[in-house]
């Protein structure tokens, strides 16, 4: 929502004042931004619960005018992880013109479905699971139809279906520095690499869940005699299952205080099923 001028300041300057000032205006920029991204999201969900329907639909289309566009990518991305479906987000300013970003699932090249949709666009661009768009606010009609018969038509039911593919069971146990450090040499992840996949079984919770910025969950697990905290994001608003759970995870390195910590990034809980 701004350039990265000022947070290249606070790399560099040796003044403590400075800092302490840029430091202040850019949290104060991050607040105002999660402030708007809110906003756009529940105005999204709002029309998304009126006109999307599961079963019929393969991909959601939600535009309105003063959208932000920068925050409109990362509406994308939160509504195509919770609804599993290619998802296109768009910001329409006064004189009609909008602003969209777009992100995928798998399964669908994000840019060949906007490039059978090019006669709605006035320009497009980005990659398999990314992409931006610029379009008339009255063509957004016909662009969404024609966006979601393009999707049907190249998503099989299967990919329509949430599915994780876990790369390997761990025990609790086993999650050591060592094995952090292993798992840091596959670095850099992306879409070509991505970072492991991992599970889980019989995990319990040990205290309540802790919302945090009324949309993550911080959860404190214990595995046997292990113990370990964990974030769940956009999870706020889940209903947890009963527990002992089996968990699908990620791991990566946590800065904190000049010390390096293993965290628990969570995918997915559902209820322990007995082997």
């Amino acid at each position: 929502m701004s350039t990265a001028e000022k947070s290249l300041q606070l790399l560099l300057t040796k003044d403590e004042n400075e800092a302490g000032a840029l430091a202040d205006l850019l949290d104060k920029q991050n607040r105002d931004r999660q402030e708007i991204e809110r906003q756009v999201f529940i105005a999204a969900e709002e029309q998304i619960c009126r006109d999307f329907d599961p079963l019929r639909d393969a991909a959601i289309v939600v535009g309105a005018r003063e959208w932000h566009p920068g925050v409109v990518g990362i509406v994308a991305s939160r509504i195509s992880r919770k609804y599993h479906r290619p998802t296109i987000v768009i910001g329409f300013e006064a004189n009609g013109t909008g602003k969209g970003s777009g992100r995928s699932i798998e399964g669908l090249n994000l840019v060949e479905a906007l490039d059978r949709c090019a006669e709605s666009l006035e320009k497009f661009g980005g990659h398999e699971m990314a992409a931006g768009l610029t379009i008339r606010e009255e063509k957004i009609d016909v662009f969404a139809a024609e966006f979601r018969r393009v999707t049907r038509e190249l998503l099989s039911d299967d990919y329509l279906q949430p599915c994780l593919r876990i790369d390997h069971e761990l025990a609790f146990s086993e999650l050591t520095g060592d094995f952090l450090q292993w798992h840091e040499m596959l670095q850099p992840f992306g879409n070509g690499n991505p970072a492991p996949l991992f599970f889980a079984r019989e995990v319990e919770p040990v205290m309540p869940p802790q919302e945090v910025k009324e949309k993550h969950l911080i959860l404190r697990l214990r595995q046997g005699n292990y113990h370990r905290r964990a974030v769940y994001f956009d999870s706020a608003n889940l209903s947890l299952p009963p527990a002992p759970w089996d968990i699908a995870f990620r791991i990566r390195a946590d800065e904190y205080e000049g010390e390096t910590t293993l965290g628990m990034r969570i995918e997915a809980v559902r209820k322990a099923e007995q082997i």
